[in-house]
């Protein structure tokens, strides 16, 4: 090593670890990454994290780990490698088999606790499970049908409705409390079933590790769960504000309780719960195969009628509680139930079309060159990770993931893509086409989306084929990653965006991209919305999501209707109703709608609470990126 590189060596470690400027940095907000995540708070926990993430977030030192090339794309802003630094270790999300949870009750290297024999027990070790598993996953934790499996509790512990909603309370504010690395609260998912599974309820209820009959024995105490757990989404915690976890998943399909004859005051509590809150997310049991299809977060699905094809023979051939019929049949009856193990991701590379389509001029053929170019180096990065994963379960860094799970091969590797509106308005070299654009011309766009898609899923099938693991193409929340892109892009094509040639999306000078297919600054009715939304969601394989924001409380049974219409007349696949929430920290009043004082008590302490990206948190902690998504949204009246 000559002197000269050495020197440029030991100034690159001392500028790394210039903890005087990194304190003044985290303390005055002065680097935007202070505050990249809604989730984190204000902390020294958080100040730990944020010296890790400038320690080691840099070229030279991610590339020790990772393929030099990728990792160059990614400081480059040609993509985007997520959860650094902690994803060199760790890998992203999950979706827990809470069957297999309560057979083996919770096992830890400290303690071991035996399978829940009481309502009060199975939530407090479902709790502590997501408190111990997110310091395995940088991302969502999720689990299913928690209805039916905590019903049979219900009925043994005795409880009365008050009781219920005492522990139910009880686990809301324990799941929202900072607990995770980074002073953050754990990233939780919960999935309710209801009846609308009858494959499902025909399972084994277990309740002290044991068989209990059917879960469907226990479908009434089912119901009064879900009802209790709306009442308490619907109420929020002692301030009036909405509980941000666990994010809820429910599913509409055919069998649903539109009328409430069979779920009586249940059906109400939800749709008034959506007009108030949004608490839920809406799976559509209308268009997909929502017994095969599991939400794993705020927008990841997971199809696991394609895990059959890759489930190692010793998995498919198990002995004991999962190994009670055919395993093809009981893959089709109830999904992600029917698997050994639950699956998830193991981490995502999203892609920077917008940037592309610029650099390609409108020619397909230079479009798909970069595209292809791109797509490959995120197969490096996500076969590197699974390589370091595999490694992280078998040296010990994920007791409890070895334990509940004990293999990855059930996960995908995912490609993700974000500003896709803007790719397709680059690619057309059409600026204003969501601004200034007709219709016709949005379907163009439609059109060119779907063919973007098309052509990265074609790409991760032969990847499949090479590699013999599941691969799978997201469109990203993008928290951060939109803003972060947006930035790098507005620098490099500055002349451009100021010329009016090429589209970046600003608010008062902060550009952004879009984590949607229809961008929420496009002053597009909700039918129009819903039709291309629904015509481009089709062509994903991981996950999507539409939002609607809300400029004021609709009617409960409008809002039914709306909904109904949207599940049984498109191709929508998963949807929120969004609310914009505003509520006084000083009285605690609160209401649908953007308030800058409070009309009761009149102060200014006002928090107005909105989906970042798929969770509700005050925009007050929202990065700057998504502050200006925030001013450009258009809302709707129903």
């Amino acid at each position: 090593m000559t002197s000269k590189s050495l020197n440029r060596g030991l100034n690159i470690v001392k500028e790394a670890f210039d903890l005087r400027r990194l304190e003044r940095e985290y303390l005055g907000k002065l680097d935007w990454e202070v505050q990249e995540n809604a989730n984190m708070y204000r902390s020294f926990g958080s100040f730990i994290d944020f010296l890790l993430d400038k320690s080691i977030k840099r070229t030279e030192v991610i590339s020790q780990i990772l393929p030099p090339g990728p990792v160059e794309m990614h400081f480059k802003g040609d993509i985007h490698i997520h959860k650094l630094p902690y994803s060199l270790w760790i890998p992203y999300c999950i979706g827990w088999s809470y069957a297999k949870i309560l057979l083996k009750g919770l096992n830890t290297p400290a303690v071991i606790s035996k399978p829940a024999k009481s309502f009060q027990e199975a939530f407090s070790q479902l709790v502590n499970f997501f408190f111990l598993a997110a310091q395995e996953w940088t991302g969502a934790q999720a689990v299913s049908a928690l209805d039916l499996f905590q019903a049979p509790f219900v009925k043994s512990s005795k409880l009365k409705r008050a009781q219920l909603k005492d522990i139910l309370r009880m686990m809301f504010f324990e799941l929202n409390y900072p607990s995770r690395m980074g002073f953050q609260s754990p990233f939780t998912n919960i999935t309710l079933m209801m009846d609308l599974n009858r494959s499902l309820l025909e399972e084994a209820a277990i309740v002290g590790g044991k068989v209990k009959g059917l879960l469907g024995d226990y479908l009434d105490e089912a119901l009064l769960l879900d009802e209790v757990l709306f009442e308490i989404y619907t109420e929020g915690d002692d301030r009036g504000q909405p509980f941000t976890f666990p994010i809820l998943t429910m599913i509409v399909s055919k069998n649903f309780d539109w009328n409430g004859r069979r779920w009586g005051e249940l059906t109400e509590l939800i749709f008034r719960n959506l007009s108030e809150r949004g608490s839920a997310y809406i799976l559509n049991g209308y268009v997909t195969n929502f017994e095969s299809l599991y939400a794993m977060c705020c927008r990841l699905t997971i199809d696991v009628s394609k895990l059959k094809e890759t489930l190692p023979i010793e998995l498919q051939t198990l002995k004991g509680f999962y190994q009670t019929e055919d395993f093809g049949k009981r893959l089709r009856c109830r999904g992600i139930w029917a698997l050994p193990d639950a699956t998830g991701s193991i981490g995502v590379v999203t892609i920077n079309l917008p940037r592309l389509s610029v650099l390609s001029k409108g020619e397909w053929n230079v479009f798909e060159e970069l595209l292809s170019e791109k797509v490959s180096a995120a197969r490096e990065v996500l076969l590197r990770w699974r390589e370091r994963y595999e490694k992280s379960l078998k040296e010990g860094f994920m007791p409890i993931t070895l334990q509940y799970l004990g293999t990855l091969s059930n996960h995908f590797n995912t490609v993700g893509v974000v500003g896709l509106p803007e790719a397709a308005a680059n690619f057309m070299r059409e600026p204003k086409l969501w601004a200034e654009g007709s219709f016709k011309s949005m379907l163009e766009a439609a059109a060119i989306m779907k063919r973007m898609i098309r052509c990265i899923r074609e790409r991760v099938e032969e990847f499949e084929e090479m590699d013999g693991f599941l691969y799978n193409i997201e469109e990203v929340p993008a928290e951060s990653t939109a803003y972060r892109l947006a930035r790098m892009d507005y620098s490099l094509f500055k002349e451009d965006v100021k010329r009016g040639d090429v589209f970046i999306p600003s608010h008062n000078g902060v550009p952004f991209y879009s984590n949607n297919i229809v961008p929420y600054y496009a002053d597009v009715s909700i039918p129009d919305r819903v039709r291309i939304e629904g015509d481009v969601q089709q062509e994903f394989t991981g996950g999507v999501m539409m939002h609607l924001f809300l400029a004021e409380r609709p009617d409960p049974k409008a809002l039914k209707n709306l909904v109904y219409r949207i599940a049984t007349n498109s191709k929508v696949v998963y949807f929120s109703i969004t609310p914009t929430i505003s509520v006084c920290r000083s009285c605690g009043w609160n209401a649908i709608g953007v308030y800058d004082r409070c009309p009761k008590c009149g102060s200014e302490a006002v928090d107005v609470w909105s989906r970042i990206v798929g969770y509700y948190k005050p925009i007050r902690m929202w990065n700057i990126g998504r502050l200006a998504d925030f001013r450009t949204r258009k809302t709707y009246t129903i």
